[in-house]
Protein backbone atom coordinates (compact mmCIF):
# COMPACT_ATOMS: atom_id res chain seq x y z
CA UNK A 1 0.00 0.00 0.00
CA UNK A 2 1.33 3.40 -0.76
CA UNK A 3 1.45 6.21 1.59
CA UNK A 4 -0.13 9.47 0.89
CA UNK A 5 2.02 12.66 0.73
CA UNK A 6 -1.24 14.81 1.80
CA UNK A 7 -0.36 16.95 4.40
CA UNK A 8 -3.57 17.22 6.37
CA UNK A 9 -2.08 20.26 8.25
CA UNK A 10 -1.60 22.46 5.38
CA UNK A 11 -3.67 24.85 6.43
CA UNK A 12 -2.77 27.08 9.11
CA UNK A 13 -5.80 27.90 12.10
CA UNK A 14 -3.92 31.56 12.65
CA UNK A 15 -4.75 32.61 8.90
CA UNK A 16 -8.39 31.79 8.90
CA UNK A 17 -10.85 34.65 9.18
CA UNK A 18 -14.39 34.08 9.59
CA UNK A 19 -17.28 37.00 9.31
CA UNK A 20 -20.05 37.16 12.31
CA UNK A 21 -23.56 37.84 11.06
CA UNK A 22 -23.55 40.53 13.53
CA UNK A 23 -20.62 42.15 11.56
CA UNK A 24 -22.76 42.33 8.50
CA UNK A 25 -25.84 43.59 10.53
CA UNK A 26 -24.12 46.57 11.68
CA UNK A 27 -22.21 47.54 9.09
CA UNK A 28 -22.62 51.21 8.00
CA UNK A 29 -23.22 51.50 4.09
CA UNK A 30 -22.47 54.34 2.61
CA UNK A 31 -25.11 54.79 0.16
CA UNK A 32 -23.42 58.04 -1.39
CA UNK A 33 -20.45 56.02 -3.01
CA UNK A 34 -22.70 53.41 -3.62
CA UNK A 35 -25.06 55.00 -5.99
CA UNK A 36 -21.72 56.64 -7.47
CA UNK A 37 -20.23 54.01 -8.32
CA UNK A 38 -23.53 52.53 -10.02
CA UNK A 39 -23.59 55.49 -12.12
CA UNK A 40 -20.22 55.62 -13.24
CA UNK A 41 -20.88 52.08 -14.04
CA UNK A 42 -23.92 53.00 -16.41
CA UNK A 43 -21.95 56.07 -17.67
CA UNK A 44 -19.04 54.08 -18.87
CA UNK A 45 -21.10 51.38 -20.24
CA UNK A 46 -23.21 53.90 -21.96
CA UNK A 47 -19.92 55.27 -22.86
CA UNK A 48 -18.64 52.67 -24.45
CA UNK A 49 -22.01 51.35 -26.64
CA UNK A 50 -22.36 50.89 -30.04
CA UNK A 51 -25.68 52.68 -30.64
CA UNK A 52 -28.15 51.39 -32.97
CA UNK A 53 -27.73 54.11 -35.28
CA UNK A 54 -24.05 53.79 -35.17
CA UNK A 55 -24.47 50.17 -35.96
CA UNK A 56 -26.36 50.18 -38.75
CA UNK A 57 -24.50 52.44 -40.85
CA UNK A 58 -21.16 50.46 -40.44
CA UNK A 59 -23.04 47.65 -40.93
CA UNK A 60 -23.47 48.74 -44.44
CA UNK A 61 -19.84 49.95 -44.77
CA UNK A 62 -18.58 46.00 -43.66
Amino acid sequence: METSNHNSDTISKKGLFTIEWSDIENAEIDFENYLDDIENFFREDFENDILVEEFETKKDEI
